[in-house]
């Protein structure tokens, strides 16, 4: 199924569960971590790294994916996906990267400086690289900024954008002493500015919205990296990327990269017969069980930014009463989905318990409802239900409930199982719903035809202005849950504009609770990233911050 993820590096991502599930080991390899291992112990990368020197010149990259592309302008919102941000990383960058320790650094390919030069107003000043291009061999420039911030600050509705946070806080963007230098202005002051600088479209398309929301839905965006997409081969399901010839970095390494489409359920087999290279885990045991045939691969496992939950849709129907909600949450056996989904793949067994951060993280508080039968009998008479022998009744009806799952996915299908039988041995029955893959995001997910659904989100290395628009404002595009908590918008003012950290996370913990007061989503457990690559690929597997966003594609390729 397709997977989700904000490709702005200050939007939070939404993972399906086909992304999760792919991966393997090879039996006599580097071993996976215990499950008694604590995800502090993890690191945040654990490929196999090595220098430019050290790497062959050519050879071609095989690589899965569980759906082509949607949409390929991944700052629109059926874009926003983890296999199109997959197939799209190579070809895109900004001016800001994220290290693999999650770290915020200029990306000189892009530009020689990135300044905070005032704080009251806060200015940033940009000094874009003039050799950086498009694939063309137009220059990027301050119009190609102007116009992806307005396409994304909300001021036109008529562009369909993953998220207007941080753009709507931008008073202006001019041009300083040339073209490649960007003045932006912000009429609030921003913590999480960095965010906004990884990505940017060309004006052309920036600035039109039916570009911006049609133009590329079987085409590729104009690339600005070091590979292009030379190939889309909508009949075979094959994306073809290969170097760009204008591109003005170090050259990159491979002749070739191929992204196939490969079903979640034919993954692991297709990694155990050598047609992929690389393999994503998660917490999927029968792919990883599966990949253990394959004798030239080895385990990788780092911690992770995902995280699982349940999202229940309360616009209407019995979730739209939030003790109904809160007696669901405290019915889930989350450790025992948690203990389900990583024992077996050898990885911590712990739940989550914030919907900002994650275990680890400074400011982490787990505020999550306790696993406890008797508080869900009260909260559901509290909303007017009573027990009618096996079940609960309102007003002479039963109190059923739905999970909309996505075909072929076995963790989210598993997991749907498991809050399937925790409701129903308590007397709520769960009926769970098959939909096709392909279509669960665009069809079920974002125009809100569920009741209950369980993916995954995976955050950012800006955990706090990236939650926002899950849960606020209530016509966010990444808010599914048909509610939010009017008090959210100005908190989350006071923390987007507050510098000094300690008191930001003092501003997130308040948010946090007051997200669990009303319990749009259950977090259940982080993921870790848990992969099996084929031996000799270097630069590229199991990272903490998320491959998209921390692979330097110069660098990927097969070791000499």
């Amino acid at each position: 199924m397709r997977t989700r993820r904000a490709r702005t590096l200050g939007a939070l991502a939404m993972v399906g569960a086909a992304a999760l599930l792919i991966s393997g080991c090879a039996a006599g390899n580097t071993a996976a971590p215990s499950a008694s291992t604590s995800a502090a112990d993890l690191p945040t990368v654990d490929w196999d790294a090595a220098t430019a020197d050290e790497i062959q010149d050519g050879g071609t990259l095989n690589l899965a994916v569980g759906a082509l592309p949607v949409n390929y302008n991944n700052l629109e919102i059926d874009g926003n996906d983890v296999d199109t941000n997959t197939i799209l990383a190579a070809t895109q960058g900004g001016p800001i990267k994220i290290t693999t320790d999650g770290e915020p650094v200029l990306n000189e390919d892009y530009a020689s400086s990135v300044e905070l030069s005032s704080e009251d107003p806060q200015v940033v000043e940009m000094k874009l690289n003039p050799d950086a291009v498009w694939e063309d061999g137009t220059p990027i420039t301050v119009a190609d900024w102007q116009a992806t911030w307005q396409a994304n600050n909300g001021s036109n509705e008529a562009f369909l954008s993953v998220s207007t946070t941080g753009w709507d806080q931008i008073s202006s963007i001019e041009q300083g002493t040339d073209e490649f230098d960007v003045i932006i202005t912000f009429s609030t002051k921003y913590a999480d500015w960095q965010g906004l600088l990884g990505l940017v479209l060309p004006a052309s398309i920036a600035s039109d919205p039916t570009a911006f929301n049609e133009g590329y839905l079987t085409k590729a965006m104009p690339s600005m990296g070091p590979y292009v997409i030379s190939d889309i081969d909508q009949t075979g399901q094959v994306v073809t990327l290969t170097p760009n010839p204008n591109w003005w970095g170090d050259k990159p390494k491979l002749d070739t990269i191929l992204f196939k489409v490969v079903s979640q359920d034919q993954q692991g087999s297709s990694f155990a017969n050598q047609e992929i290279d690389a393999l994503e885990i998660s917490a999927n045991a029968d792919l990883y069980a599966t990949a253990q045939a394959r004798s030239d691969a080895e385990i990788q496992a780092t911690n992770g930014l995902t995280w699982t939950h349940l999202t229940m849709n309360a616009k209407e129907g019995p979730l739209a009463d939030v003790n109904v909600r809160k007696a669901i949450a405290s019915i889930v056996n989350r450790e025992q989905i948690a203990a389900a989904a990583n024992t077996p793949v050898g990885v911590p067994a712990v739940t989550q318990g914030s919907y900002i951060f994650m275990e680890g993280q400074d400011g982490y508080e787990d505020d999550a409802l306790p696993l406890d039968p008797a508080a869900a009998e009260g909260f559901l008479g509290d909303a007017g239900y009573t027990k009618d022998g096996d079940s609960w009744t309102k007003d002479g009806a039963p109190l059923t409930l739905t999970i909309t799952v996505p075909a072929d996915t076995a963790t989210n299908i598993q997991r749907a199982e498991q809050v399937q039988a925790d409701l129903g041995e308590f007397g709520i029955p769960v009926e769970l719903t098959t939909v096709p893959a392909a279509q669960y995001f665009s069809d079920y997910v974002i125009p809100g035809n569920y009741e209950m659904v369980s993916f995954s989100w995976q955050g950012t290395a800006f955990p706090i202005s990236s939650t926002e628009a899950i849960v606020y404002p209530l016509d966010s595009g990444q808010n599914f849950t048909g509610t939010t908590d009017e008090s959210l918008g100005d908190l989350w003012t006071q923390a987007n504009e507050e510098l000094d950290p300690a008191k930001r996370i003092e501003i997130a913990q308040e948010i946090n609770k007051t997200i669990w007061s009303y319990v749009p989503i259950v977090p259940i457990a982080p993921l870790p990233e848990v992969w099996a690559v084929k031996q000799g690929l270097v630069n590229y597997g199991a990272t903490m911050f998320g491959v998209s966003a921390t692979v330097d594609w110069t660098l990927v390729g097969w070791k000499k």
